[in-house]
């Protein structure tokens, strides 16, 4: 078990990309990929995710906090019941309320992605078996 420790604390688990590469050809430490950093016009890395539009975080960021909220209440409820305490009535009520708020602003996700995806419209590009079509057709350029 010791020498697990010292490797710990000597750092050897941990991966600093300016280190990890240092020993590598001239050509490896310069391309960013150890590290995972992608230069400005380079090729996105695969797992790379888009960002959700600042609407739609917030509109989500709300839902799982009144989800939340409303699963902490249920929980409040259920253990006031079994004990036989009389906030039990009072936490069932709000956590019925809060079921209903919380359906609303999981709603209002989907409301809001929708309404921004429809105002901001969507990058469509035709596959290559569509552009293949077409170009077959005649309808590409000459």
């Amino acid at each position: 078990m010791e020498h697990l420790s010292d490797s710990f604390t000597s750092g050897s688990f941990l991966r600093c990309p300016d280190n990890a590469a240092a020993g590598a050809p001239e050509s490896v430490r310069d391309s960013g990929a150890e590290s995972g950093i992608l230069e400005e016009g380079s090729e996105k890395s695969m797992y790379a995710k888009s960002r959700l539009p600042d609407p739609v975080r917030s509109a989500a960021v709300r839902a799982v906090l009144v989800v939340a909220l409303t699963l902490v209440q249920l929980t409040v409820a259920v253990l006031c019941s079994l004990a036989g305490v009389w906030f039990a009535f009072p936490a069932l009520l709000s956590t019925v309320a809060s079921t209903v708020v919380a359906t609303w602003a999981v709603l209002d996700v989907w409301v809001t992605r929708q309404v921004w995806v429809q105002r901001h419209g969507v990058v469509s590009t035709p596959s290559s078996a569509a552009r293949d079509r077409a170009l077959r057709r005649g309808h590409g350029a000459h």
